[in-house]
């Protein structure tokens, strides 16, 4: 009997000694766990590092020129191109518009997008440039109001972040204020940006940078051009959206591939981290708050994709064509049309390749044969 209960004694005491070292595996486990998601967690004051140029202890832009070309201008923490537009790309576009208004026989638009050089003091001739190009292609329509120009919004809040610094681009604010056009045109209530979550994720990759340093290899301009501040990447969504996307896109071996994922991606920067920076097209998935049933098809370049975060707030869907490489976008227009209930067409890209075939391969076969012939007329 005494050895029986020495037994269940010494069975108790066994699980309450597991019992504790279980408790103490766990309590170690979870504060490590509680560790590391502190660590993770994104710091809100990081944002405040960075003034609205995107420079860390409130720097001011400098007035240090390092270089002026022909085409660009790089300063000591920027760089820019200039230039860059041509009139002779005019009647094209309006050629490829007009084609592709009766194509869809939807209500279609276009905005040109204009590059930082139009904000630079001592560049006013860039603003006047863009303006001219602006105008002569609305006068290429009956209805002018087709032709979406962003210009006036974006001089409403030049003193925000808007434009990289190193990057041919606008950022995800400055592409706020051009869906903010969107939205008025197509007769939407205007989106409120601090209704967004905003977020830094590390720099934008600086094309411009690069380029120039591989062009320019002596070695004070090359370690001048390196030394030029970074740009912070901020994003902004809000919590509600979806944030999903079913990419189509090629493979090494040149076949057709679909990917579901993230519309955004927080491990990327710059117009790489807004869809897929090597692709065909995208269907994202939108929250519909507009109340429409009908939804938006947007053609675009880098620029015009940065846009999406925000269409996608008010449209249930948005089909995004690569204009780089959406070869099969004209062939298969009636069928998108009707699949995604498209209602809206605009197509939004950098000013300086609106109207260059170099850079439209998807609205290139509305003029080739087998595309829409008589274009001649206004719309």
């Amino acid at each position: 009997m005494k050895k029986n209960k020495t037994a269940e004694l010494f069975l108790v005491l066994l699980i309450l000694i597991v019992m504790s070292a279980g408790i103490l595996i766990l309590r170690n486990g979870m504060e490590k766990l509680q560790s590391a998601r502190q660590q993770s967690v994104y710091v809100p004051e990081k944002r405040d590092l960075y003034n609205n140029h995107g420079l860390k202890n409130d720097r001011s832009l400098s007035k240090t020129k390092i270089l002026e070309t022909q085409d660009q201008v790089i300063y000591t923490d920027r760089i820019f191109n200039i230039n860059q537009i041509s009139e002779d790309h005019i009647s094209y576009a309006a050629d490829i518009m007009k084609a592709l208004q009766k194509k869809s026989g939807k209500d279609t638009y276009i905005m040109p997008i204009p590059e930082r050089a139009v904000f630079e003091s001592g560049y006013e001739n860039e603003k006047e440039k863009y303006s001219d190009f602006t105008e002569k292609l609305e006068a290429s329509f009956s209805e002018p109001s087709v032709v979406l120009n962003p210009l006036s919004e974006l001089e409403k809040h030049r003193y925000e972040y808007i434009y990289f610094r190193t990057e041919n681009n606008w950022t995800m604010r400055g592409a706020f204020y051009g869906a903010q056009v969107i939205f008025g045109e197509l007769g939407y209530e205007e989106e409120n940006l601090d209704a967004y979550r905003k977020y830094v994720f590390g720099n934008a990759d600086g094309k411009l940078i690069s380029s120039a340093a591989s062009k320019y290899t002596t070695d004070g301009l090359y370690k001048k051009i390196k030394n030029i501040a970074k740009d912070p990447f901020y994003i902004y969504m809000n919590g509600s959206n979806p944030n999903r996307e079913e990419l189509t896109f090629k493979n090494k071996q040149g076949q057709l591939q679909i990917l579901k994922r993230q519309m955004i991606q927080f491990n990327s920067s710059g117009s790489h981290a807004v869809i897929g920076s090597d692709y065909e097209h995208s269907v994202v998935e939108g929250r519909g708050k507009g109340q429409r049933k009908g939804n938006l098809l947007l053609i675009a370049d880098a620029r015009g994709k940065m846009m999406i975060s925000y269409l996608s707030e008010v449209f249930e869907k948005v089909y995004v064509s690569n204009i780089y490489e959406d070869t099969d976008l004209i062939q298969n227009l009636d069928e998108i049309l009707e699949k995604y209930n498209i209602e809206y067409v605009i197509w939004a890209q950098d000013v300086a390749e609106t109207g260059n075939r170099s850079y439209m391969k998807a609205l290139n076969p509305l003029l080739k044969e087998g595309g829409v012939s008589d274009v001649g007329t206004d719309s």
